[in-house]
């Protein structure tokens, strides 16, 4: 008997892991997750343009020499690599050249053009404009080069996009289900869900998010923020500014772990919408709001919703039919 246990454990252990990470599915989540992670890295590139030659150029605030320096590449003991494509660029006429071939790459990849090799060029360029000044980065780069690496896995380009108009012209022949759409959505659901608990466990080492006051700092901040909502300290009103804190830690934290029960997914989409508004009006950090709101399309809420349930007679029917062993471990 207990030899029988441990083989269905072993068993249900295996098949587990196998439909996680072992299925085909339709590409058409990656599709939309191209157009995601497309936008924001448009956006992002495009943020450099006025700026470029100040930060990049050999006259500039980051030449390369110096770059090299600050992040200690220089010794030869270091064996990080920092490796971008703008570190070919030793004149303001060769940093503008790639800076637009980035951006026409990045806008092809957007559209779906050319997507299974147009997404490699994006994805480098991507990570170009990172790794050239990594001392310059925020929050968008960590979530944002990851994502771009799963989508060079996949057929991302397979829907919603120009490829997908040219083939329908061509042909009415179905997209395949694809190993490589699913091992790309699962990569991202998991480092998404893995980001939400780092950001919740950050929070709980810091004093000001147990004590309630993190989000006034946050609302205090005249710099970066889209609103004003500093009359919120005033009164009675200081209470939301406390209950506010909390429901950011607890929500992420309930994100993170939640988000893998499948009826749930839909609720917790919805909920995400309003925290990073929220989060985005008040720090100004909204091209980092849009892309957490746009990954949440990796857990493909709306599936629960459109579902359709199963008849009273295909529930009677399944109920009565004889499960094989093991069915209900």
């Amino acid at each position: 008997m207990l030899g029988t246990y441990f083989t269905r454990l072993s068993n249900s252990i295996g098949g587990g892991w196998n439909d996680f990470w072992f299925q085909k599915e339709s590409p058409r989540t990656v599709s939309m997750l191209r157009i995601v992670a497309g936008i924001v890295a448009l956006i992002y590139a495009f943020s450099f343009t006025s700026e470029l030659a100040i930060w990049f150029s050999d006259g500039g605030v980051l030449p390369y020499a110096r770059t090299l320096r600050l992040t200690g590449a220089d010794d030869p003991a270091y064996r990080v690599l920092h490796w971008s494509v703008f570190y070919f660029a030793h004149s303001q006429l060769h940093l503008y050249a790639l800076h637009g071939i980035g951006l026409i790459s990045i806008l092809l990849f957007t559209v779906g053009f050319q997507t299974r090799v147009v997404s490699i060029v994006a994805t480098l360029f991507v990570l170009s404009y990172a790794e050239r000044a990594p001392m310059l980065s925020g929050l968008v780069e960590p979530l944002l080069c990851p994502v771009m690496l799963y989508l060079c896995l996949a057929p991302c380009g397979a829907y919603f996009s120009i490829d997908a108009w040219l083939r329908d012209r061509k042909s009415t022949a179905t997209v395949p289900d694809s190993f490589l759409a699913h091992l790309a959505v699962r990569l991202v659901q998991v480092h998404v869900s893995l980001f939400y608990l780092m950001m919740a466990f950050a929070k709980l080492g810091n004093p000001v998010w147990w004590n309630g006051q993190a989000m006034w700092w946050l609302l205090a901040q005249p710099d970066n923020r889209l609103i004003d909502l500093t009359f919120l300290r005033n009164g009675e009103l200081p209470t939301i500014v406390y209950a506010w804190t909390h429901l950011v830690v607890l929500f992420e934290l309930v994100f993170g772990l939640l988000i893998w029960v499948r009826i749930l997914r839909p609720i917790l989409a919805i909920l995400a919408v309003f925290h990073w508004v929220g989060l985005g009006l008040v720090t100004g950090h909204w091209v980092f709001a849009i892309l957490m709101i746009g990954l949440s399309l990796a857990f493909a809420p709306l599936e629960v919703l459109t579902a359709a349930p199963e008849s009273a007679s295909e529930t009677t029917k399944a109920a009565r039919s004889p499960q094989p062993a093991g069915a209900g471990v």
